[in-house]
């Protein structure tokens, strides 16, 4: 519907450049292009959509793990909302920060942060902007 539009509004640019509003030209060209990158994006998110459906649902295979320095792994896997991905400290990290009350602290809003990724720093409780 939308790309049929888009070429309705080409057609009408054209009518105005034939009688003399010369960048009319210009827009009697962008609005089929619009028209056809809607059609493409339509058909690139309709093929997503029934590729994903279509697909068996992730086993513990399709997770898997980068070490990202010596204290940091990043963690990947497939949901049904699509891939998740976490930045998860080693067990040796974790237990040095747990020694440090700062560093506990700040650990815990990332740890309360990463379990919904709707969750917002400003909604942590006792969360004072600072």
């Amino acid at each position: 519907m939308v790309a049929v539009a888009c070429l309705r509004l080409g057609w009408w640019q054209w009518q105005h450049a034939q009688l003399g509003n010369g960048a009319s030209y210009g827009y009697a060209a962008q609005w089929p292009l619009f028209a056809a990158f809607g059609v493409f994006f339509w058909t690139r998110v309709v093929r997503e959509r029934v590729n994903r459906a279509a697909r068996p649902p992730a086993a513990e295979s399709s997770q898997f793990t980068v070490t990202v320095g010596p204290s940091w792994s990043f963690h990947r896997g497939e949901t049904d909302a699509g891939p998740v991905a976490r930045l998860v400290p080693t067990a040796d990290v974790a237990q040095q920060d747990e020694d440090d009350r700062d560093v506990a602290a700040y650990m815990h809003r990332l740890r309360w942060l990463n379990v919904d990724s709707r969750r917002c720093l400003s909604d942590y409780p006792g969360f004072d902007g600072h």
